[in-house]
């Protein structure tokens, strides 16, 4: 599998291993309503938390994605870290683009403190 899998409350966290991996997570294992995550303007893995029909994640279950979208990424040793966020629908990749580089749109930003899985 191109992604590691983490659950908090009954949702399953997904974080990819690679720029190549977060491609194809995005591509293949994502559904529109799915939420991306991404640590703003650095480099890191795209993390996805998988909803269910009528299930919105709650507040915890999104900062926790966010604290793992922050450790792995080049944020992962700062205090505070911004992390961007949208359903997978507003996603999408730039044809001729870089592997794991995407066109954001409607995103939100929450601050968190990385921690890794370890720590959650």
């Amino acid at each position: 599998m191109p992604y590691k899998r983490f659950e908090t409350e009954g949702f399953e966290i997904w974080v990819g291993k690679s720029a190549k991996a977060n491609d194809e997570l995005l591509r293949r294992y994502t559904w529109k309503e799915d939420i991306w995550l991404h640590a703003k303007d650095v480099a890191g893995s795209h993390v996805i938390i998988k909803t269910q029909s009528g299930m919105v994640p709650t507040k915890l279950v999104l900062e926790r994605a966010a604290a793992l979208a922050a450790h792995y990424s080049k944020n992962k040793t700062a205090s505070l870290a911004a992390v961007m966020y949208t359903p997978c629908k507003y996603v999408r990749k730039v044809k001729g683009s870089l592997p794991g580089a995407v066109k954001v749109d409607r995103e939100k930003v929450i601050l968190v403190k990385p921690e890794g899985p370890e720590d959650i």
